[in-house]
């Protein structure tokens, strides 16, 4: 296995092992789990879908195969690919299904170690403008075999996700902290 593929994979497998629960899992079985993390950001919706449309700028590349975040590619629109490639190698994280500008967005997919179980994922992000600012809520839903035992991924996968959404309001010039209580 290349080195950068096991650095990338280490860290997904830290996240997995470091991980404290959050308010932000609404709901945790074996066989599902749901999160959903909030931020109220002070940039206008055509800004945040804007900022949505360059995940490679903001999404870590300590969450990837590869180790490195200038290998991501993203394009936002139906059929766009959220992909990483490298080498002779590539990977698809997510694939976009829906998408509206300044509105929302709706990817499938399965993140990091969640593509090797039997489990499918949806993944949300619906934007509300709110005065001259705007609404951020990301939510992610996976489900499958029972055997997954999805209830012991949910609050790593729950942190890694609210990592990349403390980066993204950061990229967007906002402080890093977002509400992760499910409303």
């Amino acid at each position: 296995m290349p080195s950068r593929l096991r650095n990338g994979a280490a860290a997904w497998a830290l996240a997995f092992a470091s991980a404290a629960p959050t308010a932000a899992v609404l709901h945790s079985e074996s066989d599902e789990f749901v999160i959903r993390h909030e931020v109220e950001l002070g940039v206008s919706s055509d800004v945040v879908f804007a900022g949505l449309a360059a995940l490679p700028k903001w999404w870590s590349g300590d969450h990837s195969y590869s180790g490195d975040a200038g290998n991501f590619s993203f394009d936002l629109a139906a059929g766009g690919c959220f992909c990483e490639r490298w080498g002779g190698a590539s990977a698809e994280h997510l694939r976009v299904i829906y998408a509206v500008p300044e509105r929302e967005v709706r990817l499938r997919g399965e993140l990091g170690p969640l593509q090797t179980m039997p489990v499918s994922g949806l993944m949300r992000w619906r934007i509300v403008p709110r005065g001259s600012g705007a609404t951020l809520t990301w939510e992610y839903r996976v489900w499958g075999a029972a055997s997954a035992q999805l209830d012991r991924v949910a609050a790593p996968v729950d942190q890694v996700l609210g990592q990349q959404l403390s980066a993204l309001a950061a990229y967007l010039g906002e402080e890093p902290g977002h509400r992760a209580d499910g409303r």
